[in-house]
């Protein structure tokens, strides 16, 4: 019976999903300090905005990271709304994790557990 063990690009699910809680965190400390230092000013804008751009990196990080067939779209997701969170550690580690994802080239591993009639206990 043949396992198929394919490997998954971990760095950049990980560096993706740090960008998502960052744009997250970002927009919230935004919309909060825009509210106090600007009265009048849509910070609730600022609020919407970025947590689209979040959930949206997010959730490209999970298809990057979870279906191998959807990795391009989830590497463009993290690339495309990091890039338009208006937050600079989010834009950074969302450029890194995208490219990464975008760039791997998965090796696919099969295991033979009965290759020689032989099952180890």
């Amino acid at each position: 019976m043949a396992v198929n063990v394919e490997p998954k690009p971990t760095a950049a699910f990980a560096l993706s999903i740090l960008a998502g809680i960052f744009t997250l965190i970002g927009a919230f400390l935004a919309s909060a300090i825009t509210s106090l230092l600007v009265p009048g000013f849509p910070s609730t804008l600022i609020l919407v905005w970025g947590s689209v751009a979040g959930i949206l990196v997010l959730v490209g990080s999970w298809l990057l990271y979870n279906n191998a067939a959807q990795r391009k779209l989830g590497s463009t997701l993290v690339l495309v709304f990091s890039i338009l969170s208006m937050n600079f550690i989010g834009l950074i580690l969302g450029l890194i994790g995208g490219f990464l994802g975008f760039t791997y080239k998965g090796t696919n591993t099969t295991t033979s557990s009965s290759s020689r009639g032989y099952a180890p206990p």
